[in-house]
């Protein structure tokens, strides 16, 4: 038998406890009469593992194979169940209670026939203890390879700005069905089952899930769903993973003097000499510290995020409430003229700051909190060569937060129109920009969405792969702006 992986099995009653043991004697384990370890029941070793029993409930081993693992998950009754559905869906987030850093939040899909080997590649990993960012880097790594068997992961975060002012579930309600939206397009809903971390869902987000329920799927909302479903906890691990990559770049920009930011835990003690030293700076606190939190400032009452749903068209609406909507289905209602948009311009305001206007030239009025509604209600943009070169986003991001939070999908055609010293200063801005989170970059290989890619121009290429992957397409050229427009797809302009 050859043993290779940690595994960690909890909520073990005494007399399944006692099971264990018994069935690991009878194989020839030897059990150590001298229990030295805080907590310990019992401790077993059979051949180079080692089985230890803690008086709460866990049973903890060094090292086992999945086969054997899977025996003890069914004398335990913890083996995988997945109810006979084909698709296993899992949603929950890390980081909403930290200090410092966003709040990651995400989705994961996968056939079920892959379950088992998902479960014992993250072992025992408990996104609730410290670990090196190697470690989850390491255990990502051994995940990631499972997607040419049909995993899938799709992660969306809150930036700490939000997480002081706003009621962070609210946000997490719409981003959970645009996902959720996203990804039952695909799939049979009779054949999947969704599971969700019970965070305090609000109503509109349970009327989706009812919705889908009735549709065939099976839902699931439970507290602590992560210790209890492979689905949500994995999607636990890898929203942990996310942060984790998050916090290491931002370790790496704002250490002070050798005093290193730290996980961004409150009770950290590498975080909080880091605040004190920064507050000793008498600098203003860098854009990833949650201002409300003790002990930088004062808990505030939470407002409803400014995701202004009158914004959509009645017809958005519906289609959002139904998981359909779409980037050539989306427009905009124009509060002050009640034009329905296929666009909005992005224009300077009078203090310097990017806003968003109604593309209406007889009207030209700032729509307030556009760029919160399309974040949270879509979240991708797609941007031409012509954006990229006039360097529109870095200056966005380093004088005010337009674009802030964004996935921005880099086309191979339009990297290639931006081979020069100032698209290529602009995509580095970019990448600085997304290694500290304050955006994120996707590349896309266009061939992988479009097979006859060959055979399209830059502007039909950005226009298909908008409409494959429901992304806003940002464009300075008219003739670009145009194409957009006819497609229907939304459009994002000078």
């Amino acid at each position: 038998m050859v043993y290779n992986k940690p595994k960690t099995w909890r909520n073990i009653s005494s007399k399944k406890g006692e099971k264990i043991k018994k069935f690991l004697l009878d194989l020839g384990g030897k059990e150590d009469k001298e229990v030295k370890g805080v907590g310990e029941k019992w401790r077993i070793r059979l051949g180079d593992s080692v089985f230890t029993f803690y008086t709460k409930g866990t049973l903890f081993v060094n090292r086992i194979d999945e086969s054997f693992s899977q025996k003890i998950s069914k004398i335990l009754g913890q083996e995988i169940k997945t109810n006979n559905k084909k698709v296993l869906i899992g949603l929950d987030e890390t980081g909403k209670g930290e200090i410092l850093g966003h709040c990651v939040l995400c989705c994961v899909i996968f056939p079920s026939k892959i379950a088992r080997k998902i479960d014992y590649i993250i072992g025992s990993a408990n996104t609730k203890r410290r670990k090196s960012v190697s470690y989850w880097d390491s255990l990502f790594s051994e995940l990631d390879r499972l997607k040419q068997e049909g995993l899938r992961f799709f992660i969306e975060k809150i930036p700490p700005w939000h997480v002081d002012r706003y009621n962070v579930n609210k946000i997490m309600d719409v981003v959970y069905q645009r996902l959720l939206g996203q990804i039952t397009r695909e799939v049979n809903l009779s054949e999947c089952r969704i599971v969700i971390d019970d965070y305090g869902i609000g109503s509109n987000l349970s009327r989706y899930l009812e919705f889908l329920h009735k549709n065939g799927a099976e839902i699931i909302v439970e507290s602590k769903a992560d210790e209890k479903h492979l689905e949500c906890r994995l999607a636990s691990l890898i929203s942990k993973w996310e942060r984790e990559r998050i916090m290491k770049a931002i370790n790496k920009e704002f250490s002070l003097d050798r005093i290193p930011v730290g996980s961004g835990n409150a009770g950290d003690p590498l975080t909080k000499a880091w605040i004190e030293a920064w507050r000793k700076t008498g600098k203003p606190w860098p854009w990833f510290v949650k201002q409300s939190f003790r002990p930088i400032g004062k808990k505030v009452k939470k407002v409803d995020p400014p995701i202004r749903h009158e914004l959509l068209s009645e017809e958005s609406k519906w289609l959002f409430e139904e998981g359909k909507l779409s980037i050539d289905s989306l427009r905009i209602i124009c509060p002050k003229c009640g034009n329905s948009l296929k666009s909005c311009k992005i224009t300077p305001s009078e203090n310097g700051k990017i806003v968003g206007r109604c593309s209406n030239p007889e009207c030209n009025a700032i729509i307030e909190n556009l760029n919160v509604t399309l974040l949270y209600y879509c979240g991708y943009i797609i941007p031409d060569s012509s954006v990229i070169l006039a360097g529109v986003i870095s200056k966005d991001l380093e004088k005010s937060r337009f674009f802030e939070g964004f996935t921005f999908v880099l086309l191979p055609e339009v990297r290639r129109e931006c081979d020069s010293p100032g698209g290529k200063r602009e995509l580095e801005r970019l990448g600085n920009f997304a290694s500290i989170s304050r955006i994120n970059l996707f590349e896309v290989n266009t061939k992988d969405i479009i097979p006859n890619s060959e055979n399209l121009t830059t502007d039909e290429i950005i226009v298909e792969v908008a409409k494959r992957i429901n992304a806003i397409v940002y464009t300075r050229d008219k003739a670009m702006y145009g194409m957009a427009i006819s497609k229907n797809v939304f459009c994002l302009s000078k």
